[in-house]
């Protein structure tokens, strides 16, 4: 005989919500729909967090209780924030919700269920660190023989295995992809891969990729636990869609299956730009094919930006076809036409974007209410030495400081022994990029040349070469090579061809090798040729490098007060979710934004339009976009005209404002 319990709801938690108040109609519209797939696409300002949090107070005074709740968010930040505004609008404690990055959602749920995986429960997790120092040893272990051509370090096959997961695919097509130049070592990688994944087992240990890829086979090889998950949680809700890989959508989806397919996903699908990253745009654009009965809901009544700013993205966007349509509404009064401002060079750009910002700033805009934006890192090099020039304090998102990046060091230690061949820390830093040497036999290096008449002479010389060990000579000898062809360029060539020099030698292939992100590195070398050019001795170039370090150090407070009011400047992709009153966006013509890598690759056009619709959303009240007119990246004297932005020349021309300078000099320093 079986019995029969029943169940009754919880009562409706003892708060209310005044959502007339609190939210327009189209948030009030998704924060109380009833139960199925949902898709609500969030445009750029338009109060997405409000409406997450909202829709999860919601569901607890409908009485669903705190555990049934997963809210996947993409990072720990964002899980707080949205946490602690549900906490402030119902009172009380939203512990029980299981809010958090997939990842550690995932970690949780294995703690229950490793041992159907293969796993102990008490398995460790290896953090970027841990994981290319197992790496490290994998590549040790196969015995890699050392070539002239340097075989790749341990942070780009740990970026190489981590996209062929996140992507689903082999990892010889994303080599070939990403990486062709190391397709001569294929065999030694897919070695190397299965030895790291042996060895993270053998050690009961996972990487953060683990995390997805046990979660999703547990769902898969076990469907009575994707049954019990799927009855756990009765709502599911992913904020960031648009950014979720190929196994982060599959997880949630496989959950839905059992939930009666109770499952809301937020996004903007305009905003999908992280396609490097392993981001699958199809998961959010094909979500209602994939859930039958997906009801949509829209977004668009944005409370950042100006009318006029709007008009301007919203007629950006329409140029993509494969999109979701929607209109960005205003809710503010009008404002300011964008203005877009073709420039002489990259020198005079600069300038411009400079003397604006101070400006503003008399004007009383903060300097933390202004931002500029880029495509590449690489295309902030000559503004941070013009504001470091004009003793404007600015705080860098995209990365390190342009001249203090590590790549920036490497091919200055070049021009410096070029220049004083007796520079001891610039020789130490080039031998300790050569594979086979280390500190010590660097310093039995700087001993063989520290007396001689003639320390690059002496440098180049076979017989420095004899003193090393074999397996470190073949390296060693097209280092040799490489700077005598470097030492007969001296004198009578410009600084700027020295530097393109540099980079036609071994240190590319060592800089292809070291780093996971090396073509944006390419790029930041080759501006720093760019910058070059303004400079007509190496000497003058080399000693106006050392002095932007103590001018920004006297200037802008390194070691002073922590508190200076500082200018953002940042990548687009790392400037996504956040705004100013007033955004520059720079460098946009043809190849550099969209940048003409992207436009080799597959629906590459689209996903530049995307970023770039990401920038100009940024704005609040004031939006500048600069182009130069003229390339100065070509070798010798010649130039060319670059075309403006085809993102610029397909919006209507009445949408903003054309600007122009008052003069057209050459900016740039002119030392030496």
């Amino acid at each position: 005989m079986t019995r029969t319990f029943t169940i009754r709801p919880a009562r409706s938690a003892a708060f209310t919500l005044d959502l007339a108040r609190d939210l327009n109609e189209a948030q009030r519209a998704a924060v109380t729909c009833g139960e199925g797939p949902k898709l609500i696409i969030a445009g750029a300002g338009s109060g997405k967090t409000r409406t997450i949090t909202y829709r999860v107070a919601y569901l607890m005074t409908q009485g669903v209780h705190p555990s049934q709740i997963l809210l996947a968010t993409f990072t720990n930040k964002a899980a707080r924030e949205m946490l602690s505004r549900v906490e402030a609008l119902i009172g009380g404690e939203t512990s029980a919700i299981w809010g958090g990055t997939f990842h550690a959602l995932g970690n949780r749920i294995l703690r229950r269920h490793a041992a159907l995986v293969g796993l102990a429960p008490n398995y460790s997790i290896l953090d970027e660190e841990d994981q290319r120092d197992l790496l490290k040893v994998c590549v040790r272990d196969a015995k890699i023989r050392v070539e002239e051509k340097r075989f790749p370090s341990p942070a780009v096959i740990e970026d190489l295995i981590s996209m062929a997961f996140n992507t689903e695919r082999p990892l010889s097509a994303v080599v070939e992809e990403r990486a062709p130049h190391f397709s001569p070592w294929m065999a030694e990688l897919q070695q190397i891969s299965a030895r790291y994944k042996a060895k993270k087992r053998s050690a009961n240990a996972v990487d953060y990729d683990d995390l997805l890829r046990f979660w999703l086979r547990l769902l898969k090889e076990h469907p009575d636990i994707a049954m019990r998950l799927g009855g756990q949680f009765r709502y599911l809700l992913v904020d960031e869609y648009q950014d979720t890989n190929t196994a982060q959508a599959e997880i949630v989806e496989r959950i839905a299956d059992h939930n009666g397919r109770n499952l809301m996903v937020v996004g903007d699908d305009a905003q999908s730009i992280y396609r490097f990253r392993g981001a699958n745009y199809e998961n959010i654009l094909k979500f209602p094919e994939r859930n039958a009965g997906t009801e949509i809901f829209k977004l668009e009544v944005n409370y950042r930006s100006t009318p006029e700013i709007l008009d301007f993205t919203n007629a950006s966007i329409l140029h993509n076809q494969r999109q979701y349509r929607k209109t960005l509404v205003a809710q503010r009064t009008s404002g300011a036409l964008p203005v877009v401002i073709p420039l002489n060079d990259v020198y005079q750009e600069a300038a411009f974007v400079a003397e604006r910002i101070l400006q503003l700033r008399d004007e009383d805009v903060p300097l933390v209410e202004m931002a500029v934006l880029y495509r590449a890192h690489a295309h902030s090099s000559i503004l941070q030495a013009e504001l470091i020039k004009r003793n404007i304090p600015y705080d860098v998102r995209s990365g390190v400081r342009f001249f203090e990046q590590a790549h920036i060091k490497d091919v200055v230690a070049y021009l410096k022994v070029l220049d004083n061949p007796c520079d001891e820390v610039a020789w130490r830093r080039l031998w300790l990029l050569l594979p086979r040497i280390g500190h010590a036999t660097a310093a039995r290096l700087w001993e063989g040349i520290a007396k001689a008449a003639h320390p690059l002479d002496a440098a180049t010389s076979e017989s420095l070469r004899s003193t090393l060990p074999s397996s470190a000579q073949p390296a060693f000898q097209r280092f040799q090579r490489d700077l005598r062809a470097l030492a007969s360029m001296v004198g009578d060539r410009h600084p700027s061809e020295l530097i393109q020099a540099v980079m036609d030698t071994g240190y590319l292939d060592s800089l292809r090798a070291r780093y996971e992100d090396a073509q944006s590195r390419i790029e930041d070398l080759q501006q720093l040729s760019v910058f070059a050019r303004s400079y007509r001795t190496l000497r003058g170039l080399l000693s106006e490098l050392v002095l932007f370090g103590e001018l920004y150090g006297q200037e802008v407070g390194r070691g002073g007060s922590s508190d200076t009011e500082r200018l953002i400047l940042s990548s687009v992709h790392q400037a996504k979710g956040l705004e100013w009153r007033v955004v520059f966006v720079i460098r946009m013509c043809e190849g550099d934004f969209p940048s003409e890598m992207a436009l080799r690759e597959a629906e590459g056009e689209e996903e530049e339009r995307r970023i770039f619709y990401v920038a100009t959303t940024r704005a609040k009240d004031e939006l500048y976009i600069s182009h130069p007119v003229i390339d100065m990246s070509l070798r010798g004297n010649s130039r060319l005209f670059l075309q403006p932005s085809r993102f610029l020349r397909e919006v209507r021309f009445t949408l903003y404002e054309q600007g122009e300078v008052q003069s057209s000099p050459i900016y740039g320093g002119e030392e030496g």
